[in-house]
């Protein structure tokens, strides 16, 4: 049977239409033939390529490989540029991700340490004075150095993976550290370190970081003195089970609860295994300090203030509880060992517990790429966690790697699943912005203070109101979304003033070209590098095709795409480009397609 297609191409501005009658055989050999009618060779004003008939049959010309990196580039970092995204649509995105785990570790403590200098000696030669210079780091300059080690350093993906881990493994500057930029850079650092590494030894370096332990008030938790009535604080005892390893209710591979006889959740632990693990968690201090005027040397009871914070703690065996300590499902902790054998043991017996690997492959997934994953998904990461196919538990690189390159994540027809899709964080949609737009600054300075944006969106690196980090994974707005039973972290965030903040900033960012704020006087914003959205904002169908390659990934809805040409192409005036593309990238970043991830 033969057909006759007819396919025409409309193009704006056209006042006659252009039906080229091309010959085009389609199908091998034994097919019948299949005669194509399509547009003819016509050129649009101003443009040089001319539509091509040959183009409608082969699709050449069309951005789909584009469209899947920079989705990818998104869940696998913080955005990208086109050239970026033209790479890795060309290599692959498996090359890339091979690529991205084998580079070397970003520092963020090194730069924070420069930056500070920077800082200084910028401060002096505006005329500053010393009276207002800070003698230590703080967090504005750990502010200027985590935007800097973003735009500056390679490791995206660690850097992506790292801020994922800062939001399990919540340490905030809204505690009693909040002045001591290094409690966070030495933090933050050892997140990158262990990315790609064991997810035993994260749990031994957040154990021991000083940053944690002054957060969670392990450090110089004391044995028991009942005399004094005094006995180990619980606090991290608590947090490391409930958040950082096994939570709160025993987990089938999938993530779905186990039941008992009578259907109801399952424990997995009790006060009593709060009460013995924080004896383990005893005796543990500084074991370095900084130079000062009143100590030399480390002890038991220094407070945080003069920690050395690029050393981990260390064992005061005297102030170690001794005994036996029993803890879930009566695993036994000898008597008479040394306290740092006995910290290694009860992170041995959380890190097999069964639930670990659903717990933590779930919250990573609703990290990096939906809220809702199904129970296929997680059992499929969780089953790499258990063992990554070399008999190795917890390697998170083989997690990383799955979870990224897993169906799920991948695959067309999971944009179309009602449950799929996340509300994008402020963070990811802020640093997402600044990637694509490829903003400069003449000094390679990406100084960048955020309290601004923490007022506007309530989100900042290492910001957290509790340990229970800015959202809640299970957290499930009123409405259709908890009615359907499903979770939306990240709308814990999400209210009237943070909406409306957010609109204002992208306002600032994007029409006003401010899309850094810097407190160091005179200091020169980075700017943002337009020229080549300007080069095809002569039609506004080119630039929202490009907008959505960039931030919508080529899920940018019909109706956002109408609202948006219509808007720009009333612009014809003076510098028309600029304005049109300011006012579409705007428009872009506060649309529901952009604001949802899908």
């Amino acid at each position: 049977m033969k057909y006759h297609w007819i396919l025409v191409v409309f193009f704006t501005g056209l006042t006659t239409l252009h039906i080229y009658s091309q010959p085009v055989i389609l199908g091998g050999s034994g097919s019948p033939k299949i005669k194509v009618t399509t547009s003819d060779q016509w050129t649009q004003n101003h443009w040089q390529d001319s539509a091509s008939g040959q183009k409608v049959i082969d699709g050449s010309g069309l951005i789909f490989d584009e469209m899947v990196a920079s989705r990818f580039l998104y869940q696998a970092g913080f955005g990208a540029n086109q050239f970026l995204i033209k790479q890795v649509a060309s290599q692959g995105i498996e090359v890339w991700l091979e690529q991205q785990q084998n580079l070397p570790v970003s520092s963020l403590t090194d730069i924070l340490v420069n930056i500070h200098k920077d800082v200084s000696d910028w401060h002096f030669k505006n005329g500053g004075d010393s009276t207002n210079l800070a003698l230590q780091p703080n967090f504005v300059h750990f502010n200027y150095a985590w935007w800097t080690m973003n735009h500056t350093k390679p490791d995206v993906l660690r850097q992506r993976i790292a801020f994922a881990l800062s939001e399990l493994f919540v340490v905030s500057q809204n505690s009693n550290f909040e002045g001591m930029g290094l409690a966070g850079s030495t933090y933050y650092d050892l997140l990158l370190k262990n990315s790609f590494g064991n997810f035993r030894d994260l749990l031994t370096d957040v154990t021991l970081s000083v940053s944690m332990g002054s957060y969670l008030s392990h450090l110089n938790n004391p044995k028991s003195i009942p005399d004094e009535n005094i006995n180990p604080d619980e606090n991290y005892a608590r947090e490391i089970m409930q958040l950082f390893t096994i939570g709160l209710f025993e987990l089938n591979l999938d993530g779905s609860y186990k039941l008992d006889s009578a259907g109801n959740k399952i424990p997995t632990y009790n006060q009593r295994d709060v009460q013995e693990l924080a004896k383990v968690f005893t005796g543990l201090g500084l074991s370095a300090v900084v130079p000062n005027e009143w100590i030399d040397t480390a002890s038991f009871g220094i407070n945080v203030y003069f920690a050395d914070l690029t050393k981990p703690m260390r064992m005061y065996e005297n102030w170690h509880e001794p005994g036996i300590k029993t803890i879930l499902n009566e695993h036994i902790i000898p008597s008479g060992q040394a306290g740092m054998k006995d910290i290694s043991d009860a992170l041995d017996i959380l890190f097999n517990h069964s639930n670990v690997g659903p717990f933590i492959s779930k919250q990573l997934i609703q990290r990096l790429i939906k809220s809702n994953p199904s129970p296929d998904y997680i059992e499929r990461i969780a089953r790499v966690f258990n063992n990554d196919g070399n008999g190795i538990r917890g390697n998170l690189k083989a997690v990383v790697k799955a979870i990224l390159l897993d169906d799920e994540a991948r695959t067309c027809d999971w944009l179309l699943d009602d449950e799929n899709g996340q509300l994008r964080e402020p963070i990811l949609r802020y640093a997402h912005f600044l990637n694509a737009m490829q903003d400069e600054h003449y000094y390679n300075r990406y100084w960048n203070q955020m309290y601004d944006f923490y007022q506007n969106t309530g989100q900042m690196p290492l910001a957290a109101p509790t340990v229970f980090n800015f959202f809640t994974p299970n957290y499930s707005p009123n409405g259709e979304l908890k009615k359907a039973n499903l979770v939306a972290p990240e709308f814990q965030i999400h209210n009237s003033k943070t909406s409306i903040g957010y609109i204002n900033l992208v306002n600032n960012w994007t029409i006003y070209d401010t899309p850094f704020y810097s407190w160091e006087r005179n200091d020169p914003s980075a700017y943002l590098n337009i020229d080549e959205l300007k080069k095809v904002a002569r039609d506004p169908e080119v630039l929202v095709n490009q907008l959505d390659m960039l931030f919508t990934h080529g899920n940018m809805s019909d109706r956002t795409r109408g609202i948006i040409k219509q808007t720009i192409q009333e612009l014809i005036n003076g510098d028309f480009r600029n304005e049109r593309v300011r006012l579409a990238i705007y428009l872009t970043l506060i649309s529901p397609d952009y604001a949802i991830f899908k």
